[in-house]
């Protein structure tokens, strides 16, 4: 695995590129499609839904004709078939979310709400909050991609709020896990933004840059990322 995007000194403002490639994977992992649905048998009212204004405007059935998708097809169709997880976005604001892998948050708390109000519990983001009128805008125009990445305990796609982690024991039981996001225009108020999670040991991807990365983060983003434990022991490897 590629890992350029892991950077030093570490921001919480991850550099964005221009997508070339398809937004989202077309032969989607068996793997993945299985472990949606069993989150969604568990906390499907936590992972997905839409707004009032998605009904209006049609939002699910504008992803759909994106997608080429067969008509009529619910929100919980339509998240069984992709392995990435996705949100609608209109005028700004996640109007539709459908998100069975959330990294540390609950996915419908966020419906309604503009970039600047979802990234506002991030530690450090300021400069998050500065480019997030940027990155919607960008949204609506261009097909882009950026990556966000941590290390955890948990090998498992979903790392949802209120799921145990594993302690901490040794490097060999330390996971890479990161978030490949790519968005695409559909006009100029919709956009659509696709979230792929990969979970690794850490090992297979062990780079000093890695190191390096976690060994610059402010005390705020190292609580926030729950790292302060495995800066310890990353830095006795």
């Amino acid at each position: 695995m590629n890992i350029d995007y892991v950077k030093t000194p570490f921001t919480n403002n991850p550099s964005m590129i221009r997508l070339e490639e398809a937004v989202y994977n077309q032969n989607p992992n068996k793997k993945y499609l299985q472990e949606k649905q069993k989150q969604i048998d568990l906390l499907g009212e936590e992972l997905l839904g839409e707004t009032q204004i998605s009904k209006k405007e049609n939002l699910i059935e504008k992803f759909i004709n994106f997608c080429n998708l067969d008509k009529g097809l619910s929100l919980n169709d339509i998240t069984t078939k992709f392995e990435e997880d996705f949100a609608i976005m209109y005028k700004g604001k996640m109007e539709v979310v459908s998100v069975c892998f959330p990294s540390g948050w609950i996915p419908k708390e966020k419906l309604g709400k503009n970039l600047s109000d979802i990234h506002k519990p991030v530690a450090d983001n300021e400069q998050l909050l500065k480019a997030s009128d940027k990155l919607t805008d960008y949204m609506t125009k261009q097909s882009i991609k950026r990556w966000v990445w941590t290390i955890t305990t948990s090998n498992e796609l979903s790392n949802f709020p209120n799921y145990e982690k594993p302690e901490l024991t040794s490097f060999a039981n330390l996971f890479f896990r990161v978030e490949t996001q790519t968005t695409a225009p559909v006009d100029g108020e919709t956009s659509l933004f696709f979230i792929k999670v990969d979970v690794l040991p850490l090992a297979q991807v062990w780079d000093k840059k890695i190191l390096d990365s976690i060994n610059s983060m402010s005390e705020n983003v190292l609580k926030y990322k729950g790292l302060k434990q495995i800066k310890e022991l990353l830095n006795k490897v």
